[in-house]
């Protein structure tokens, strides 16, 4: 047997209706949550930047020549 035909020799699991439509209700779930909540997931976000990289003060930005 060749290389390429054992690797080719799996098969994918037959994958009902039923799996397609809750797969694509968990997705659109998911998306929906992600809209929903945008505003406080990009704070939360910025806020954890801020604390691994936090900003240098401006007298200190201005001391700095930047």
């Amino acid at each position: 047997m060749s290389f390429v035909a054992t690797l080719t020799q799996f098969s994918f699991p037959a994958l009902s209706i039923a799996d397609v439509l809750r797969l694509a209700l968990v997705l659109a779930l998911g998306a929906g949550f992600v809209m929903f909540f945008r505003p406080l997931l990009s704070g939360i976000v910025r806020a954890l930047v801020l604390t691994v990289r936090p900003r240098i003060a401006k007298p200190g930005r201005t001391a700095l020549g930047t």
